[in-house]
């Protein structure tokens, strides 16, 4: 592994840290192995190393969010069987997308149609299946909603552990694919 990483231009530093702290350097080691963007690297402090996220503490995480703060995104906490939060985009008409933390995952979601709104339910089923590499990090799958409603939702999952800009990127990356994916499979909507 080391001669790969050497390889791949990367170089051995030594650090000294509190034994406490071992997780955490580990973290920040591989968030040091990425490009760090806008010449800054942040650490994030609402969670500490080796905690999952609950709904209540992502939900708080999200509320700093400076596009939350300016109003681009309103956050709610969906009270039910189990929480989720709401995101409306309301840059993108409001779009709303979810999120529930379930176990050990954290699973972003979004109707993106109604099944009755398509045109050719097989031909749309057989393009959604060879569309996988159109929409990074994103699923779509088929689902029946609380009311009896049949729709199409798009989704991605990752890891309760996640950092939190994992999960915005998440929510972003959703966000884009559903735009993709109405563009892309536009001609099968009634």
């Amino acid at each position: 592994m080391r001669a790969g990483l050497s390889g791949a231009g990367y170089v051995k530093h030594e650090a000294w840290v509190l034994p406490e702290n071992r997780s955490l350097l580990k973290q920040m080691e591989k968030q040091l192995r990425q490009p760090i963007l806008a010449g800054s690297f942040m650490t994030e402090n609402f969670m500490s190393a080796g905690n999952n996220w609950n709904i209540d503490r992502l939900y708080s995480a999200l509320q700093a969010l400076d596009e939350v703060v300016a109003n681009d995104i309103t956050l709610s906490l969906v009270q039910g069987s189990e929480s989720s939060i709401k995101l409306e985009m309301n840059d993108f008409g409001g779009l709303p997308i979810y999120i529930a933390v379930v176990g050990e995952q954290i699973i972003v979601d979004t109707v993106l149609v109604d099944v009755e709104s398509i045109n050719d339910v097989a031909a749309f089923n057989d393009a959604v299946l060879r569309s996988r590499e159109m929409f990074p990090l994103s699923s779509i799958g088929i689902e029946s909603m609380p009311n009896g409603q049949v729709v199409y939702n798009m989704f991605g999952a990752l890891s309760s552990d996640s950092s939190l800009t994992n999960v915005v990127t998440e929510v972003k990356t959703l966000v884009d694919n559903v735009q993709r994916a109405s563009e892309a499979f536009e001609r099968f909507f009634i």
